[in-house]
């Protein structure tokens, strides 16, 4: 199994696993050392975007986190290239926010489970993600 993070998902994982839902960092961890686990690029630019905007506070400088968070071993940073953005603009999704879409369509192009808790993804059929484990 695949899994792509959306980017609260990514921060959680890598600076405050407390956050994530019981049992959730452990499967994560496990698609890690399998290299299973992705993310796209684009998250990039949101962490830094919302850094910037002050809401998202690191102990770090933003810009140090994510050097270091691309850096994570076993998980790979996923480029946004021209069909994945394509299909993005394509998407019957009820969600408005580009990042949003951008990940939904890197998620479906490589067949991996959207882990996020955002409902409104969480309600586009055509998306498998994760969330809850219970």
């Amino acid at each position: 199994m695949r899994y792509l993070l959306d980017t609260h998902a990514w921060v959680f994982f890598l600076s405050n696993p407390a956050q994530l839902p019981p049992g959730l960092e452990g499967l994560l961890e496990e698609a890690r050392r399998q290299e299973a686990l992705f993310v796209s690029a684009i998250s990039a630019w949101e962490v830094s975007v919302l850094a910037r905007k002050k809401r998202l506070a690191f102990r770090l400088e933003a810009r140090r986190w994510l050097e270091e968070a691309l850096r994570v071993p076993g998980i790979q940073v996923l480029s946004l290239d021209a069909y994945t953005a394509a299909e993005a603009d394509a998407l019957a999704l009820p969600h408005p926010d580009p990042a949003d879409r951008f990940i939904a369509a890197t998620a479906l192009r490589i067949g991996a489970v959207l882990v996020t808790r955002d409902e409104k993804l969480q309600g586009f059929s055509a998306l498998p993600t994760l969330w809850n484990l219970a």
